[in-house]
């Protein structure tokens, strides 16, 4: 026999509308409530039946998810944010890339609206400030992850950039660095707030920023390569930097890798630390330090934004929400009691 979620509610002795409100991941059930009803539905191996849901409420309990590039560890955590609020919430998550084309957000944007999805995610753009046509009419919530474009009225989850920079930086001064390089990225609104951020540590630290050790590695090859070559220049200079930030951790790894062909110790005599927390690259050779963008936090504020604005309705208004960043310190950056003693000495 078919289970119906009225026979889960006559089970349990709840009401049905408590047992819907499990399915749809409401925070005010309570979480030993939830856990009960979730354990029974799995024991009686009971299935929602989504188009009858889909029929009675109007919705389809799916969204949609716009990202440039699925081989980012960044979109990733991002992923893995929305898709834990949606999973608990029953709703399905589809996923979309554009392959860094810059003109298949719009086409990937209208394709997910055209399968009628209950809220569409996308990632910032630097770029044009004007938002594609299909999201100005769209009649669901549209959730920017980073900035959103300034003409239109969506809800945004997004990180403190200028604190990446100064985090970073901070992180370095506190371990006695005083010569500290950065390794811009591309010139984008991220990269810019992280080099301010990058400034503003040396204004609070008393030190004045010297203009050749803000560099943006050349372009062309990887950027492991462009870093390794920057750095291996700086290091034969008269007044060669005795820490790198950088804005990926690939950059880090090529300025890391540079500093310990030239002879230095990491981190004794070279300090550095990445942007990003990349496992991949940060664990190879000395592990390096990183500044974790918070990808997954991102994606569970945005996740529960758009739920409610789809529960809301029309009564929800568009808002923005930032997470601040997180230094992970790992071997290419002393501990401050190392740096303490040396200090000292």
């Amino acid at each position: 026999m078919k289970i119906r979620l009225q026979d889960i509610a006559d089970d349990l002795k709840l009401s049905k509308m408590t047992i819907s409100r499990v399915l749809r991941g409401h925070v005010d059930v309570s979480a030993d409530t939830k856990a009960l009803v979730l354990k029974r539905m799995q024991e009686l191996n009971y299935r929602p039946n989504i188009s009858a849901r889909s029929l009675r409420t109007g919705q389809a309990y799916l969204v949609g998810l716009v990202v440039r590039d699925l081989r980012d560890p960044h979109v990733a955590d991002v992923c893995r944010g929305l898709n834990r609020v949606f999973r608990a919430a029953s709703y399905g998550l589809v996923v979309s890339s554009t392959d860094d084309d810059p003109e298949g957000e719009e086409r990937e944007a209208e394709l997910h609206l055209s399968r009628q999805v209950d809220a569409l995610f996308l990632f910032g753009n630097d770029g044009s400030p004007d938002a594609p046509e299909a999201l100005r009419n769209s009649h669901v919530p549209i959730v920017y992850l980073g900035r959103k474009p300034a003409t239109l009225p969506a809800w945004s989850v997004g990180l403190r950039e200028i604190e990446v920079g100064k985090a970073a930086a901070e992180h370095l001064f506190a371990r006695s660095a005083c010569r500290i390089a950065y390794l811009r990225g591309p010139r984008t609104f991220a990269a810019d707030q992280r080099f301010s951020g990058y400034l503003e540590a040396h204004r609070d630290a008393g030190i004045a920023p010297r203009q050749e050790l803000a560099i943006e590695p050349r372009h062309g090859g990887s950027e492991y390569e462009s870093a390794f070559g920057a750095v291996r220049g700086m290091l034969q200079g008269r007044m060669a930097p005795d820490g790198v930030m950088a804005y990926t951790d690939a950059l880090a790894a090529g300025a890391r890798d540079a500093a310990l062909g030239r002879g230095l110790r990491v981190p004794e005599d070279f300090q550095v630390i990445g942007c990003g927390n990349n496992l991949q690259v940060c664990s190879i050779g000395p592990a390096l330090s990183s500044v974790d963008l918070a990808g997954e936090e991102i994606g569970t504020k945005a996740g529960r934004l758009a739920l409610k604005a789809i529960e809301n309705g029309a009564n929800d208004k568009p808002r923005s929400l930032t997470v601040s960043p997180r230094v992970i310190a790992r071997a290419t950056t002393r501990s401050t009691t190392t740096a303490g003693r040396e200090k000292k000495g």
